[in-house]
């Protein structure tokens, strides 16, 4: 499937041409609307990123957390993973008007307690879910807190950070995210989605995030690549690549497995690859 966008024309001779720079890190966010395809971009990017040996970590900030199998852990192994709580973080100092989070246990702790090997060279840790009781309370704000000072505090133990934001804004407008690089808006080809990604980037714009970009999710054809450019053009949103919907990434989602392992060189795969390839330019 061939698209006029760019980015989604571009092709690589060799593997070593969408390799990232080892001493380049980047903490990138995957947000977007429910069902938009957030976590199987995050998983997927996981796993490109290590393809080459680099070490990644990936943070599933999601109270319905569903990377684990996107990365290519089974059911048995994601159920049996150790959530991290929100109390592992506290109230630290306020530096220009934002309560920063520090640990309770040194960082290596948190490492070794909670985080599990999701695939090769990916390393995951998995938030806690809202505690019981807490349904109806309309307030995850400890959830919010943990997540964002974990992503500050545990960026060095990857190259690069993946993190899987909740489906929402809730989590931009309590400034979960403040402490990354890169903001992926994942976005579908119909107007709720792109309305969605649309406000999503403003928000991420109001957090001084230093890059924020659309991934043109589930594109089916030209109509659906043109829509989503001329949504972007209109409101200034920059597209960073095109992910088509392929059938293979939908079958393993059926089957809950990883895309990546179920169809590496899949056309969702490849694209996903091109868009890791983008952010080596940018983090260069």
């Amino acid at each position: 499937m061939i698209f006029t966008h760019s980015l989604a024309k571009r092709t690589f001779s060799n593997q070593s041409e969408i390799s990232l720079h080892k001493e380049d890190r980047m903490k990138i966010a995957t947000v977007g609307k429910g069902g938009s395809g957030k976590t199987t971009i995050a998983g997927t990017l996981s796993r490109v990123f290590a393809e080459n040996g680099r070490k990644i970590l990936a943070i599933d900030g999601d109270p319905n957390p569903n990377l684990a199998l996107t990365l290519g852990m089974s059911r048995e192994e994601a159920d049996a993973i150790t959530y991290i709580p929100a109390s592992i973080m506290q109230r630290g100092d306020e530096v220009d008007g934002v309560i920063q989070m520090v640990p309770t246990i040194p960082r290596e702790e948190i490492m070794s307690n909670y985080a599990s090997a999701a695939a090769k060279d990916v390393d995951l840790i998995v938030m806690g879910q809202p505690a019981h009781g807490t349904a109806g309370s309309g307030c995850m704000c400890a959830s919010h807190r943990a997540v964002r000072g974990l992503v500050a505090e545990l960026t060095s133990f990857g190259e690069h950070t993946v993190t899987d934001m909740e489906a929402g804004l809730e989590h931009l407008k309590r400034g979960t995210a403040r402490h990354v690089d890169m903001m992926l808006v994942v976005a579908e080809p119909y107007y709720r989605s792109l309305e969605a990604a649309m406000r999503t980037a403003d928000l991420a714009k109001e957090l001084g995030i230093p890059h924020i970009k659309v991934v043109a999710n589930k594109v089916r054809n030209e109509d659906d690549m043109a829509a989503i450019q001329t949504f972007c053009d209109q409101h200034g949103m920059e597209i960073i690549g095109t992910v088509p919907l392929d059938d293979e990434m939908v079958a393993a989602e059926r089957k809950a497995q990883s895309p990546y392992d179920f169809a590496p060189q899949s056309e969702g795969v490849t694209a996903i690859r091109r868009i890791a390839a983008e952010i080596d330019l940018l983090a260069a």
